[in-house]
């Protein structure tokens, strides 16, 4: 065979071409390897981290670049696992956040040494690794009460953070028990706040020496009143800049308003009634918090709403010196506070009740009287006060078992006890979950889905065939 001119050439720009083709696909590979963008599609963002763990990743960033450790996660897994391809796809997101971040998938079988060294004992155990220290969990990527978003920021959080503040949970006057796993309890607030990296405990206000023990300190509705001693400590406590969520709910009979006057927040002894409400299937009696105030940090950027049960007003009464004070939560416009709610019968009286949008929390921080850093307040005379932090809200029930995972409301108050804490970094939305979605369909559209899968599908392709040949006929 004589090979031409225009043979040659021709094959010869037609290899060099296809080896630029090829060339120029194995460069794009590598660099989309390396330079990638994540776009999630997803209604509800399931496939983006949220703000808090990329928080959390920041601040794991820093602490490897300060300290000089490498941080990794190493997967005990089979390679071909359903569960593999899944903690790959999450572990490529979280590498995307940050560049601190490594992972690695350790087939036990094949690396029998490396499971031997971490004394790996199953499948699907996770070894999160800071320097010298090392955390072991397990992870349950079918597991529909948690997000593995979830468990794996909380594993990083417990490495990056080795100091744990500790809440109490005041008790002895009707207070809700951290201990407590009915509807009414708080058991799942306690595991949340141990999931964010805080000890909890149960105090006594009136034993000597409690208080002290207390980075925050929790009161979760109480129905009677404090003793004239319990209120002197928990004053002085607020006073030498301690921190403090209290819950109070209209009902009660707690005496908290002695404690909260001299930092200028007020609370009503009435009832807010949404009408609203019962859009959501709930009573007009369960108002739904939904305005917040945009520049507190324990609210801003939180559009979730957050759903309550006989929930009094708590406002600022009066601006003091030295408070630094803000209502950072309201009902909507529809809501009003209800004075005669003892009567049984509601409705709005111009005058005598409130129309809303109605305060429901109101945040403090600042030592009452101190004026340029000098305190002057009663016989405290110490310039270097730690300022004190404050929470204040109108109802209880809305961190209890039975409401807790009800709309915003956990990422609502796990905000409130981070900013209290001053733990600011960890005040976001928390990882999301996917909704459940159902499909139903009315018996017409079965049928239609039937008639097309069993007439309307064939009947084109017939066509299509019948037509083809015609035209090959006529050829």
């Amino acid at each position: 065979m004589k090979i031409t001119l225009r043979t040659f050439s021709f094959w010869t720009n037609f290899l060099v071409s296809t080896a630029v083709l090829v060339g120029i696909l194995v460069i794009v590979n590598l660099v989309s390897y390396r330079y990638y963008y994540i776009r999630d599609l997803t209604e509800e963002k399931v496939y983006s981290l949220s703000e808090q763990t990329k928080n959390i990743l920041k601040e794991l960033e820093k602490k490897v670049k300060e300290e000089g450790k490498e941080f990794k996660v190493l997967a005990f897994m089979r390679e071909d696992s359903p569960e593999t391809k899944k903690f790959q796809d999450i572990m490529q997101i979280y590498k995307y956040e940050s560049p601190a971040f490594k992972w690695e998938i350790v087939d036990p079988e094949k690396k029998p040494q490396i499971a031997a060294n971490y004394d790996i004992r199953e499948l699907g155990t996770f070894v999160f690794q800071l320097g010298e220290r090392k955390l072991k969990v397990s992870l349950d990527f079918d597991d529909p009460t948690k997000t593995p978003e979830s468990e794996i920021t909380n594993s990083i959080l417990k490495l990056v953070r080795v100091d744990e503040p500790q809440v109490c949970f005041v008790e002895g006057h009707g207070e809700k028990d951290p201990n407590d796993t009915g509807q009414l309890g708080l058991s799942e607030l306690a595991l949340a706040l141990k999931d964010e990296g805080f000890r909890t405990i149960k105090i006594r206000a009136w034993e000597e020496g409690a208080l002290q023990q207390c980075n925050v300190l929790f009161v979760a509705g109480p129905v009677v009143g404090f003793s004239d001693a319990e209120i002197k400590a928990i004053s002085e406590y607020l006073l030498l800049g301690g921190r403090a969520v209290f819950l109070s709910d209209p009902d009660s009979k707690d005496n908290i308003q002695s404690i909260l006057e001299p930092w200028g927040i007020g609370l009503d002894n009435v009832i807010i009634v949404d009408p609203n409400s019962r859009a959501l299937g709930v009573s007009p009696a369960m108002p739904i918090v939904i305005q917040y105030d945009e520049t507190h940090p324990i609210t801003r950027g939180f559009k979730i709403g957050v759903i309550t049960r006989l929930t009094r007003r708590v406002f600022i009464k009066g601006r003091v010196q030295g408070i630094d004070a803000t209502e950072i939560a309201r009902t909507s416009e529809s809501s009003w506070a209800e004075n005669d709610w003892a009567s049984g019968t509601v409705s709005f009286e111009m005058g005598k009740d409130i129309r809303g949008p109605v305060p429901v929390a109101v945040a403090v921080s600042g030592i009452p009287g101190t004026a340029g850093g000098e305190v002057v307040y009663g016989t405290m005379q110490n310039p270097a006060t730690t300022q004190a932090r404050i929470v204040v809200i109108g109802d209880s029930d809305l961190v209890a078992n039975g409401f807790i995972s009800l709309l915003g409301n956990k990422n609502f108050i796990l905000n409130v006890v981070n900013w209290v804490a001053e733990r600011g970094e960890l005040i976001a939305i928390r990882p999301k979950e996917r909704k459940r979605r159902t499909l139903v369909l009315t018996p017409s559209q079965i049928g239609t889905i039937r008639n097309i899968f069993l007439f309307g599908i064939p009947i084109f392709f017939i066509a299509l065939s019948a037509l083809t040949y015609l035209r090959k006929r006529r050829l």
